[in-house]
């Protein structure tokens, strides 16, 4: 049995085992409407959306403040804030590359988790139906602003890349999406000294349709 949408959905992190027991978690495929977007170019919803967003962890020597920003408005909503840059202090010379030389996660590259690094790491927010949106992720080193970057690629400088999204708009209540930030399109950090590695700042974002009843 699939949802009926009604009005409004919600997109969750985790299945609801009742309303897992009738819905199908693949409900978004069918109903998908032709002004559904969620992508590097536009996010957009046909109907009233509440989706959860999840902090994972960061790589990296910013400090950063994940948001949504309403593009007719201009209203920004911060969801994920960094009260430190990392678990641990390290040197801000050391340089965020994801992976150690045998290939392996690097544990000592600033890294910061869920309730340390970002101290409330779920949270939710509603998208409002045939409202463009895009996401953005504000960073400092030692409280100096280094530059915000945009989900959406023709809002960078240069109509760079900083996000990759691993899942599209059916995946969000199918298993969800990652969003994978690089933040070496910031101002402080020269073309020579990025990285390019898209772990600087990882989000878990829906995996469940909530079935409205």
């Amino acid at each position: 049995m699939q949802c009926h949408l009604g009005l409004k959905r919600t997109i969750s992190r985790v299945a609801i085992a009742s309303v897992a027991a009738i819905c199908s978690f693949n409900t978004l495929s069918a109903p998908a409407f032709a002004e559904d977007r969620f992508n590097n170019n536009s996010i957009l919803f046909e109907l009233d959306t509440i989706i959860e967003f999840e902090f994972l962890e960061s790589n990296g020597a910013y400090q950063s403040t994940f948001g949504v920003v309403n593009l007719e408005t201009g209203e920004k909503t911060p969801l994920l804030v960094e009260v430190r840059p990392s678990d641990r202090i390290q040197s801000v010379e050391r340089p965020s590359n994801y992976q150690d030389d045998a290939g392996q996660a690097n544990p000592d590259d600033f890294k910061g988790t869920p309730g340390n690094a970002v101290p409330q790491p779920l949270v939710a927010f509603e998208f409002k139906a045939n409202t463009p949106y895009a996401f953005y992720l504000e960073s400092s080193l030692n409280g100096r602003p280094v530059g915000i970057l945009y989900s959406i690629n023709r809002e960078n400088p240069g109509g760079n890349q900083q996000i990759r999204f691993q899942g599209n708009f059916t995946d969000l209540g199918d298993g969800g999406v990652l969003l994978r930030w690089d933040d070496t399109g910031s101002a402080l950090v020269r073309s020579d000294l990025q990285d390019v590695d898209f772990d600087d700042f990882i989000i878990g974002v829906g995996g469940y349709l909530d079935c409205p009843f």
